[in-house]
């Protein structure tokens, strides 16, 4: 008897070698791919496997159909309109120059040309050639005078999207740029000691931050305060970095706006030109100057918007040359 089950134990073990089965119902062998057990009619291992994987595959299938249905969906990002060129820009501008502006994108016309302004205002009329937009004066530009022109807050795109910075704003002089060192006073060619005539508080003392005076016993300050991915943002950071490597001795603070950054509500709050609603990219140069009324005192001077290399660079080299006498 001994003998005769070692046979057969062998067989079965040959059998299952060849990819044979054992009923786990009644322990029948069966053959390879069979669905069902010849002697008892009960499901073989390898279907129930079978079955058990096409569940869990419905299982996973369902529970990514609800899911996706169910959790909101990251939208597809849309490009906001921006300005890409404008001109002109700087000092030497002509007295007959056209003012120009040139978007990313095609634009809703009559929201651009509502929300235009030049400061000093200045008559004219609008033309525009695909997304550029040409202001052109109705008469001259005044002489030896700066001019700041705004793209404002109500500018939409042709979709309705608003300005990716709000408000896009840059500055230009009808003149060559100053062979003297700029004076203080409260015009826009001016060092400030009291807020300029553009502010609210015109002619209000300021109250410089203590970050600020500490700064200033190091030498020139040059502060941008600015936000995360706008284009004019990110064009005037890549020239106060051109100005801070050519200028080692200044002390450059790079603040970015709309974080919990203490320093960056202080700049904005205490140095914006104009005061309330407050844009960036925001660049202010500071300095020790005399006072027009004796002693000494902090001269300050900023922009909303671009400035370009060459005339920031100007006003840096007045500013060190002023803290060199004051300090």
């Amino acid at each position: 008897m001994a003998k005769r089950r070692t046979k057969e134990e062998q067989e079965k073990k040959r059998l299952l070698s060849q990819g044979y089965s054992e009923c786990s119902s009644c322990g029948t062998l069966h053959k390879p791919r069979s669905r069902r057990c010849g002697e008892c009619g009960a499901l073989t291992y390898s279907t129930k496997r079978s079955i058990y994987v096409a569940s869990a595959v419905a299982i996973l299938v369902t529970a990514s159909i609800l899911a996706y249905a169910y959790y909101p969906q990251e939208e597809n990002y849309i490009v906001p309109p921006r300005v890409v060129d404008y001109s002109p820009s700087g000092y030497g501008a002509a007295t007959d120059a056209e003012i120009r502006a040139t978007f990313n994108k095609a634009m809703d016309i009559s929201s651009v040309e509502d929300s235009f302004s030049i400061s000093p205002s200045v008559a004219g009329s609008f033309s525009w050639t695909g997304t550029a937009m040409t202001y052109t004066p109705s008469g001259p530009l005044v002489d030896q005078t700066s001019y700041t022109v705004t793209v404002g807050q109500g500018t939409r795109d042709s979709e309705g999207s608003q300005l990716d910075c709000v408000v896009f704003t840059w500055s230009f002089f009808t003149g060559a740029q100053p062979t003297t060192r700029r004076d203080v006073g409260s015009g826009p060619e001016d060092f400030w000691i009291t807020y300029p005539t553009t502010h609210p508080s015109s002619g209000s003392e300021v109250e410089h931050p203590d970050w600020v005076l500490s700064a200033l016993n190091s030498g020139v300050v040059m502060i941008l305060g600015h936000s995360e991915g706008c284009a004019p943002c990110i064009q005037q950071g890549s020239i106060c970095q051109s100005i801070s490597s050519a200028n080692p001795d200044i002390t450059y603070i790079d603040l970015s706006a709309g974080t919990d950054e203490p320093d960056a509500s202080e700049a904005f709050a205490a140095y914006d030109p104009n005061g309330g609603t407050h844009y960036v990219p925001l660049t202010v140069v500071l300095t020790w100057v005399q006072s027009p009324s004796g002693g000494v005192a902090i001269g300050w001077h900023a922009w909303e918007g671009v400035i370009d290399l060459d005339s920031l660079q100007s006003w840096i080299s007045d500013a060190k040359s002023h803290y060199s006498e004051n300090s």
